[in-house]
């Protein structure tokens, strides 16, 4: 999708290399979400992989399977929001955060994960909203109605997306 990627020093960057499961992005979501949930920040989840604050994104999350194996990479702004309509822990917090032990909860969290799909829906901003999802191959529109047992987004007309661009759209005020 012709992103870039920066990342400035005082934030937290790291791979997980992880037996191959289903549901890798949402399960490393949620594990975000829940650790910043623990320091006091209330977070939410953007399909299929941003961690939202304050309708800003603080974190982004790629996965990739090589064999038998789940490679997530996560990047946190902890001290730092590095692009435009992101934010950082410090933005939200006044006492500082080690990120080692950042990373600590993040990885303890991914493992004991249970349903990853019902905390995904609870931390879910993206179900019942009306999005744009952008492939390589199509633009669509509709309401987002649920995430499948597949990690796919469903659409109000049945359609699935196993990946994408979502773009939240809102109403026009009249």
């Amino acid at each position: 999708m012709d992103r870039s990627w920066e990342s400035p020093p005082g934030n937290l960057y790291f791979s997980l290399c992880t037996e191959k499961t289903s549901l890798l992005p949402l399960r490393a979501s949620v594990a975000v979400a829940q650790s910043l949930e623990e320091i006091g920040i209330s977070a939410s989840l953007k399909w299929p992989n941003d961690v939202i604050v304050d309708e800003k994104k603080i974190c982004g999350i790629l996965t990739e399977v090589v064999d038998d194996r789940g490679i997530i990479g996560i990047g946190l702004n902890v001290r730092s929001a590095p692009i435009e309509g992101s934010i950082s822990i410090s933005d939200l917090l006044e006492t500082e955060v080690l990120l080692d032990d950042m990373m600590k909860k993040i990885i303890s969290n991914f493992y004991d994960i249970e349903d990853v799909l019902e905390i995904y829906r609870r931390y879910s901003s993206t179900i019942g909203e009306r999005v744009r999802i952008k492939t390589t191959s199509v633009e669509f529109e509709g309401v987002a109605i649920d995430i499948d047992e597949k990690g796919r987004l469903v659409l109000e007309n049945g359609k699935k997306f196993i990946s994408g661009d979502v773009i939240h759209l809102r109403e026009e005020p009249s």
